[in-house]
This record gives C-alpha cells, sequence and structure tokens, in this order.
C-alpha cells in the first residue's frame, strides 16, 4: 500500500462489485406508471433534436431564399416556383367560379376535378376547359347538380298525391250536410 499514497481501501473498487450493482440496478423495475429517468431523459433529448431540426430546416429554406436573390438561376426557379402555386390558386378560383351555381357545393368541383390539367401551355387558365371539366362532372354524376328550382334544396320530384290535402270546400257543419254532400248528384 505504500505504492498507493492518498487512498484507502475502502475508495477502492472491489473486483466485480461495478457489474453487479450494474446489473442490479438494471435488473431492477420501477414502479408501476412510473418510467425510469433514463426514459424521460432521453425522450426530452429526443424531442428537444427534432426542435432543432425543424428550426434547421425553416433557417435553411430562408437562406435558400434569400440567396436566390443573389444567383439569377436561383431568382428563376424561384419565380417559376411562385408562379407555378399562383396558378394553381388561380384554377381553384375559377373552379369554384364555374360550379357555383351548377353544383350544390362548389367545393365538391374541387375535389373531383383535376386542376393541374387546366393549365394552358403558357400558365393561363384554360377558362373553356374548367366550363369543360364542370359539364363533365354534373354529366358523370348528376345528383351533384344544384336542384332546378332555387328556392328548394332537394331535388324536384313529381307528387305522388299522397298525404292528407287541404279541400277547396269548408267542412260541412251538420250531419244532414254531409249526407247530402255525400250523396250529391251534382
Amino acid at each position: 500500500m505504500a505504492d498507493t499514497p492518498n487512498t484507502s481501501a475502502a475508495d477502492e473498487p472491489k473486483i466485480g462489485e461495478d457489474e453487479h450493482q450494474g446489473a442490479k440496478a438494471e435488473g431492477e423495475q420501477p414502479a408501476e406508471g412510473a418510467e425510469p429517468k433514463e426514459l424521460t431523459a432521453e425522450r426530452t433529448a429526443r424531442e428537444a433534436a427534432e426542435n432543432r431540426a425543424t428550426e434547421a430546416e425553416a433557417e435553411a429554406a430562408r437562406l435558400r431564399r434569400s440567396n436566390a436573390a443573389q444567383k439569377p438561376d436561383d431568382v428563376a426557379a424561384l419565380r417559376a416556383e411562385i408562379r407555378a402555386e399562383f396558378t394553381v390558386q388561380l384554377v381553384r378560383a375559377e373552379i369554384r367560379a364555374a360550379a357555383a351555381g351548377r353544383l350544390r357545393d362548389p367545393a365538391d368541383a374541387l375535389a373531383l376535378v383535376d386542376a393541374a390539367a387546366l393549365t394552358g401551355k403558357s400558365g393561363e387558365v384554360d377558362v373553356k376547359a374548367v366550363s369543360a371539366a364542370v359539364e363533365k362532372l354534373i354529366k358523370d354524376k348528376p345528383y351533384l347538380a344544384a336542384a332546378l328550382d332555387p328556392n328548394r334544396q332537394a331535388p324536384m320530384w313529381g307528387d305522388v298525391g299522397a298525404g292528407q290535402r287541404e279541400s277547396a270546400e269548408p267542412e260541412p257543419a251538420t250531419p244532414q250536410d254531409r249526407l247530402r254532400r255525400a250523396y250529391r248528384t251534382d
């Protein structure tokens, strides 16, 4: 012990002692419903890393756009991307306008008509194609069409004569009047 100054036998770990303590700690079961500290720490660290990654992606997108102003090729690509997004919005607005009086719910046209196929070659909205697409939708799915009578919500079906009707003549007041009415020969 002369070789080891300032250490005592109690401070030195015994051979294999650390291994048994680690096994004991791993073998212990936490209380039911409680999470181990390591698991909680790992989840917190993972959430923080995901937040940092999301912030880094947003910052990278912002930097790409700011650098686009310095490079003419990037500016053209950015303009093309913005035009494409704007054109899709214009086509959707045109579809809504074309379907407004012809369909019960113009949102159905947005869901069922392919907006990307309705742009012209130059990126302009093809109004004739939009109108034709709405007409085709009405032809293929007539139950989506607006009712013919604007005051009614349901489609107009014929009257089959069922149900109670109001009489044009007043109800007879006395039993004799009812008999006269029933046996009338007019």
